[in-house]
């Protein structure tokens, strides 16, 4: 008798058992068809709610703000933001030219950083010629009458003819604050006697009695023991406007 009693039990367990499972089963699909469909208001048209749905996980693909969105992304030709961003805030520079880096050497500075095209190319064809008192011409040429070629090619600018002249021209500034272009005097021989043009980091290109023309460094002891000072040209309106069209390089004051 306790053996089908026993087995009873089984029995009714095995089949409470199978009603609960049906019960939670269709609850769950119950609750998940529930979320998945929102429940629609009387008199409201069914696509009504395609605008007012919140995104989320389970149904921003059936939300038509998400789908311009994402049209939106994939017929844009940017898909990486991070280069994007590195493009504006890193700009690319132009590529040095020969000049930009034979001078960058011999200044001892970046390349780009010279960026005056007419003082370079102005430079160049002078640079090595040699020095003659009284010259202005391929053949021998003395400080001033450089400076002035100088000034002629890189700034559209007329100098007078002597360093002297040339001293009265300029107005004159402290050598901390020496830009390019500024000129420099010295005495050599006695008063305002000699002249050169700044470039850079205590350089200055000049025409040298013993070199020819070349740079040098202003605190070299010869040069800096014979300092007179500094000058940077205050250009006319016409100069000035002229200047700025092409380069706006610095040295040049209105």
């Amino acid at each position: 008798m306790r053996h089908i009693l026993t087995g009873f039990s089984v029995m009714v367990l095995m089949a409470s058992c199978s009603t609960a499972s049906k019960f939670f089963a269709s609850s769950n699909k119950k609750s998940t068809t529930t979320e998945l469909q929102p429940t629609q208001k009387s008199g409201v048209a069914p696509n009504a709610y395609m605008e007012q749905v919140t995104i989320s996980p389970r149904n921003s693909k059936t939300d038509t703000r998400m789908q311009r969105i994402e049209k939106n992304i994939a017929s844009s030709e940017v898909k990486d933001v991070k280069a994007v961003h590195a493009a504006i805030l890193l700009p690319r520079t132009a590529p040095a030219t020969e000049l930009q880096k034979k001078y960058a050497a011999i200044l001892n500075v970046l390349p780009n950083s010279i960026s005056n095209n007419d003082l370079l190319e102005t430079m160049d064809d002078w640079y090595g010629t040699r020095y003659q008192y009284g010259g202005t011409t391929k053949y021998g040429i003395d400080c001033s009458a450089f400076t002035r070629e100088m000034y002629r090619g890189a700034y559209g600018i007329e100098l007078p003819r002597t360093a002297r002249e040339q001293y009265g021209r300029v107005r004159k500034i402290s050598s901390t604050e020496l830009q390019e272009g500024d000129l420099l005097f010295f005495n050599t021989t006695g008063g305002v006697s000699h002249v050169g043009m700044y470039l850079g980091n205590n350089k200055f290109v000049h025409a040298s009695t013993s070199r020819g023309v070349t740079i040098s460094d202003l605190y070299e002891a010869y040069y800096i023991s014979r300092f007179i000072g500094a000058g940077r040209v205050e250009a006319t309106t016409e100069e000035y406007l002229a200047h700025n069209n092409n380069n706006g390089a610095s040295g040049v004051s209105n």
